[in-house]
């Protein structure tokens, strides 16, 4: 005790000295006082200090063996071989975190009763759940099972530990598990101790209603684990916060976000039929294709989708058509176009289609060998090989159907070039919209549509820089467009585009921020793409500069130019990626301002 009372004097002086000004950073609630675990250490021991160095609270690792007798000289640690000079000096930074915020307990400890867990008590039951979940987060059962057999016996466990897995949730800047993890383990926790379900409840309630306090990514955090806790509660809760006009524009945002991520777990009408009607103004839209943009009103559009096709791809097909719109010569759109032709007995089985004689060199209008047009012959010369027209009626009658076929066939297989020559990216607008709609069935269906096509992308990409970063701003916002109703299925085709290398993190950041569906920058999709590119961007330039620490460290002076060129390059990119990440979101910003203004 003495050794333990010299070591809190030379604390106090360091603690009342020192700046935490990291701690309003890490806090999810503007108005949480919390202090860091080191802070609150000190405490403890005063506390403890006080209660004569006794606990009802054992701090017991999960795996070991507690010692049963005391030992005189306790427990022998190793040395850390490590000075305070040296952790000076050294990158790494530890971040004690924020002991967790007393949004049901504190109401109990300003009551005026004395029931309340004292602080060392309180420090030590903490570190057991976080041990605890840290031993067991592989298994989400066993983990549950464990927290509950925490000896402890005192009124106000359950809502301690309630409170201590949301702080862990929320943890600033980033929590050691998914959301998902959490949710689950509240989830088992409420099916093997069925007093917490109401805790549970009553910490979601003064959550929400603190909502305006709430940090922008714990908001996230919360609009998703409680979709997962509605759809587990069979969509049960208290709607009444959700409306009337006292309701606050983080807590309906925070419902949006929510019954957003609900949907995606179950789909639009179930919502309708199982949520109370008065919640229905929040509710999503029905994830539904679009089917009135100007584009899919052209006739070329049904051309373009009947080519792009998952079964049998035929780039050439597609290119040709491409060409045709731009002003190039007619082009056959079906069968006749890549050859097909040939098999009824226009050419050689080794001809070349006739898009690809077309980009070789042929002359715009000059006859191509083996094409539909070669197969149609005057009826003179059909006559003439059938014999007489006046002879034999069968042979006549076999003529004249040729000839009936033929034209038939030239007819359809013709796609006469437009009047006015297409822009380029009227045609690409064309091209990847029908490609993104015959892709809309699954992803997978999208997937294979994008490697079989990809050549396609290829030739229609402008060489120059700026050209070529207008086209890939252009197959996000198409795809955008295509799918302003599902958010979803923006970002996973967003994604399939930045996998396949057909857009760039910037050209997708800037094009979703322009204009993200009906909730503009504030909707769902947006602020995923956003974070995705982001996340993206940030792992290039580490992976560059591995690469490059690599290089230095095995003497290869060629490999690290190399890698310090990309580096530089990665560098910069990330550079403009969040220069148009912020200069969206301040111009959104502004814009909202005007509106707000204006109304």
């Amino acid at each position: 005790a003495d050794r333990v009372e010299t070591l809190m004097q030379g604390v106090q002086p360091y603690l009342s000295s020192r700046q935490a000004g990291w701690t309003p950073i890490l806090r999810f609630l503007k108005s949480q006082d919390s202090p860091d675990a080191f802070e609150a250490l000190l405490t403890a021991l005063t506390s403890m200090k006080r209660a004569g160095w006794t606990s009802q609270c054992v701090r017991h690792v999960p795996g070991t063996e507690p010692f049963l007798e005391s030992k005189v000289d306790g427990m022998t640690l190793p040395k850390l071989e490590m000075t305070a000079e040296d952790v000076k000096k050294s990158k790494v930074r530890l971040q004690p975190a924020l002991m967790a915020a007393r949004l049901l307990s504190g109401a109990a400890e300003n009551d005026g009763a004395d029931d309340h867990m004292p602080c060392h008590d309180r420090w030590l039951l903490e570190e057991a759940i976080l041990l605890t979940i840290d031993a067991f987060s592989l298994d989400v059962d066993e983990c549950a099972k464990q927290l509950l057999r925490i000896p402890v016996l005192h009124p106000h466990f359950e809502t301690i530990l309630i409170e201590t897995v949301f702080a862990q949730m929320f943890r600033l800047p980033t929590p050691p598990e998914l959301p998902l993890f959490y949710i689950r383990l509240l989830e088992a926790i409420m099916e093997k101790q069925a007093s917490t379900k109401a805790l549970l409840e009553q910490y979601y309630a003064a959550i929400i209603q603190r909502a305006s306090e709430l940090d922008e990514e714990c908001l996230e955090v919360l609009a998703e684990v409680y979709a997962y806790h509605l759809s587990h509660n069979a969509y049960q809760t208290e709607w009444s916060r959700f409306t009337g006009d006292s309701i606050n524009p983080q807590a309906e945002r925070l419902v949006r976000r929510m019954l957003d991520r609900l949907q995606r777990l179950s789909f639009h009408q179930n919502l309708l039929h199982r949520l109370p009607e008065s919640v229905h103004v929040y509710v999503p839209p029905e994830p539904l294709l679009v089917t009135n943009l100007p584009v899919q009103q052209r006739p070329e559009f049904k051309k373009m989708l009947g080519l792009v096709k998952i079964k049998d791809a035929d780039e050439d097909k597609v290119i040709a058509l491409c060409e045709s719109l731009q002003g190039g010569a007619p082009v056959p759109a079906d069968a006749a176009a890549d050859g097909e032709g040939l098999e009824k007995g226009g050419g050689e089985e080794g001809d070349e289609p006739a898009a690809k004689k077309r980009r070789a060199g042929a002359a715009p209008g000059e006859a191509v060998e083996g094409t539909g047009a070669a197969l149609v012959k005057p009826k003179e010369e059909i006559k003439a090989e059938g014999g007489d027209a006046s002879g034999s009626t069968e042979g006549a009658g076999v003529a004249e159907a040729i000839v009936e076929a033929n034209a038939a066939e030239e007819g359809a297989s013709k796609t006469s070039a437009p009047q006015e020559p297409w822009e380029l990216f009227d045609v690409v607008a064309l091209f990847a919209t029908a490609l993104f709609q015959n892709g809309a069935k699954t992803p997978t269906h999208l997937s294979k549509l994008l490697d079989g096509y990809r050549n396609v992308f290829t030739i229609l990409r402008p060489p120059d820089d700026e050209p070529a970063y207008d086209f890939e701003k252009l197959l996000v916002r198409c795809a955008v467009d295509l799918w302003r109703c599902s958010s979803q299925r923006v970002e996973i085709t967003v994604d399939m585009l930045l996998q396949r290398g057909l857009v760039t993190c910037r050209a997708a950041a800037e094009s979703v921020l322009s204009g993200g569906g009906p909730q503009g920058c504030d909707s769902l999709a947006v602020w995923n793409v956003v974070n995705a590119v982001a996340r993206k961007s940030l792992e290039l330039s580490q992976s560059a500069r591995l690469e490059l620490a690599m290089a230095k460290r095995l003497g290869k002076p060629e490999a690290s130019d190399r890698c310090k060129a990309d580096l530089d390059r990665a560098v910069q990119q990330s550079a403009e990626v969040f220069t148009v990440v912020f200069t969206g979101l301040v111009r959104a910003y502004q814009d909202s301002e005007e509106g707000d203004a204006a109304r």
